[in-house]
This record gives C-alpha cells, sequence and structure tokens, in this order.
C-alpha cells in the first residue's frame, strides 16, 4: 500500500511538472508582444474562458472581439484582388496571431476567426480559446450533427470554427450553442425560437428568461443562455452553475497573489491555475 502510494505521488508530480513545463514553453518565445499576450490572457480570464482555460465547462470560449476597416467598400466588387492597403491594420492582426499562436500549448488552442458578415469597410474578428480534448469529447457526443460536415474528435479547431462561422444561420447557431458549453434543452430552444421569430412576419422575440453563470468580470451578461418564459431551471443547469462556482471560487483565491499596481500576471496565474489541480 505504501509502495502504491509513492507511485500515486509520483505521477501525480510528474503530470503537474508536465503540465507547467507545456505553458512555459508557450510562453518562452520572444517573437511576440508579451504584454498582448498577458492582456488578452487576463481578459479570458476574468470572463468566461475561465470555464475552459481552469475548467472543462465550456469546450470553446470567447477571448477578445475586434473590428478592423479591411472589408470591402461599396463600390467594390466580389472577386476583385486589391481589397485593402491598410499595412498599419494587418500588423495589429498579425500581433494577435502571435500571441494566439505562443498562448497555444498542450490542451489549449487560440484561434483568430473572422466573421463572415461585414458592416461597411468593417470586418469584425474574434479570438476564442479551445480545450482540444473537451472539443473532442463534444464531438463524439454529438457525432450526429457536426458529421453532416465531416466533423470528427481529430478535426482541427480552427477549420471546424470556419467552417461553423460560414454555415447557414440555424446551423450556425446550433454549433456554436453546443461549442460554448450550453445544455442542449437550451439549444434546442435558442434555433427553434429563431426559427418561430424567422417566421413571423412581424419579427418578435419569443419570450424568454436567462439562466446567468457569474464569472469574475460580473455576475450577469457573460456566461448566459436562454430558456424559455417562466421555465424553471433543471438538475443539469443546477450541475453547471455548481462546477462553475467552485472553479469561480478558487480562481477568486488565487487570482489575489497575481494581482500587481501594473496590471494581472496572468501567464503565471494560468500557470498556477493548471498545475495547483494536482497539488
Amino acid at each position: 500500500m505504501k509502495h502504491f502510494s509513492l507511485t500515486l505521488l509520483t505521477f501525480v508530480l510528474l503530470a503537474s511538472c508536465s503540465t507547467q513545463k507545456s505553458l512555459q514553453k508557450s510562453i518562452g518565445k520572444d517573437d511576440y508582444d508579451r504584454a498582448l499576450a498577458d492582456t488578452v490572457l487576463a481578459y479570458a480570464l476574468d470572463h468566461e474562458a475561465l470555464y475552459s482555460l481552469a475548467d472543462t465547462l465550456k469546450p470553446i470560449s470567447s477571448v477578445k472581439f475586434l473590428r478592423y476597416a479591411i472589408a470591402k467598400d461599396s463600390t467594390m466588387k466580389d472577386g476583385d484582388a486589391i481589397i485593402t492597403t491598410k499595412d498599419s491594420l494587418l500588423q495589429k492582426i498579425e500581433a494577435y496571431q502571435k500571441a494566439c499562436k505562443a498562448l497555444s500549448k498542450g490542451d489549449f488552442e487560440f484561434v483568430l476567426l473572422p466573421f463572415q458578415r461585414t458592416e461597411k469597410t468593417i470586418r469584425n474578428l474574434e479570438i476564442y480559446v479551445v480545450r482540444k480534448s473537451r472539443l473532442a469529447s463534444l464531438l463524439k457526443t454529438y457525432s450526429s450533427f457536426f458529421g453532416q460536415w465531416g466533423f470528427t474528435p481529430t478535426t482541427k479547431p480552427a477549420v471546424l470554427l470556419t467552417a461553423v462561422e460560414f454555415e447557414t444561420r440555424l446551423d450556425r447557431n446550433r454549433a456554436y450553442g453546443y461549442l460554448f458549453g450550453y445544455p442542449s434543452h437550451a439549444v434546442d430552444f435558442f434555433v427553434e425560437s429563431t426559427r418561430t421569430q424567422e417566421a413571423d412576419t412581424a419579427k418578435k422575440l419569443v419570450p424568454r428568461d436567462f439562466f446567468a453563470i457569474p464569472v469574475f468580470a460580473g455576475d450577469k451578461g457573460h456566461f448566459t443562455y436562454a430558456m424559455p418564459k417562466g421555465y424553471q431551471p433543471t438538475a443539469t443547469d443546477s450541475t453547471i452553475y455548481n462546477k462553475a462556482i467552485l472553479t469561480l471560487q478558487k480562481y477568486k483565491a488565487i487570482r489575489k497573489n497575481f494581482n500587481t499596481p501594473q496590471g494581472l500576471k496572468a501567464m503565471q496565474l494560468w500557470m498556477k491555475l493548471n498545475t495547483s489541480k494536482n497539488e
């Protein structure tokens, strides 16, 4: 029994060191803006991405929303070769791409994705963080839906997200609902209420309530999903909420040790969150 305990302890310590080394590797390169990467990660941890970065509740989480004037204007045609010459904006996007690459290690991948829709000359983009093992599990669970694109548990996150973003509205909504970790009953309501609204000549919003899960930045408006008006939360909703609260409490307790007058030492904090699980 003593030999078993020592073996188990050795395994746990090795796992902890492996996780820490993996994250250290990701932030050990110099070919990126370290302050920018730290800012991106700090925002992610203080918002719903915490439940991807320090938990498995969300296979994918939004991290940062970007807007740049790089899209076609009204004078440009489909297939035109020269759309934008704004190299300064592309350099800013490249800085975010490098930060994403630096932060992507082990079970985590950061992806910068352009939105399909544009607003005049504005292209919206979003940085997402993917917990790859959780995504693989999700693709297996919902294979009857994601299989229509040929997606399997080994599909690359960037391929999946790009295909989903440029899909039809309701398939896109259902896919994002599953990917963001919402329970199936909430995803069903979101899709069907949108279908109902589209069929209504007045385009009235279907009455609804919201189930909000707190994050460090606030109690509402972040990890939140819609439910039918008057709907009573189920055991599934309560399980998600309670797991999130435990993770948030742990995060708050650790975060104060990495908060400095210069800002949050987010990369060090993230390493601590992923190693303290095994301590």
